[in-house]
This record gives structure tokens, C-alpha cells and sequence, in this order.
């Protein structure tokens, strides 16, 4: 399974919105995962190795709120 992570402009109150992406081979999103002020530990390391390179794209505030919301989920 693939992840990247899509960062975006933090909220009114200065609260970061970054989402680890996970993505299937075919392409299609598997889950995601809300970053929070965890960083990299938000996602167990079976899924992301400390060792994994993970590419960093920009988004937009509702894409970012659109992805937790319909594929959002705690690991």
C-alpha cells in the first residue's frame, strides 16, 4: 500500500490539517488519516516504516475536510 500526505493551510486558530493518504495499487483510496499535532506517530509503523520516504502535496481546506470525512479512520 502507497501514502502520501496532503498538507494544507492550518485553520482559523492555527490547528495544523495534514492527512496521510493511503492508496491501494489500483490507484483508489484506501483510508486516511488525520495528522493532529502528531506528526508521523498518528499512523502505526505497520503501516508507514520510520524508514519510508512519503511525498508531500498541497490541497485545498475541502478536499482535506472531504477525504477525513469519507475515508477518515483511527490507526
Amino acid at each position: 500500500m502507497n501514502c502520501i500526505k496532503l498538507c494544507t493551510k492550518n485553520d482559523r486558530n492555527g490547528n495544523p490539517r495534514r492527512v496521510y493518504v493511503f492508496l491501494r495499487p489500483s490507484g483508489a483510496i484506501a483510508f486516511a488519516v488525520d495528522e493532529e499535532y502528531k506528526g508521523r506517530g498518528a499512523v502505526s509503523p505497520e503501516y508507514i516504516p520510520n524508514s519510508a520516504e512519503i511525498s508531500e502535496f498541497q490541497t485545498t481546506p475541502t478536499e482535506y475536510r472531504s477525504i477525513l470525512k469519507l475515508w477518515g479512520k483511527e490507526v
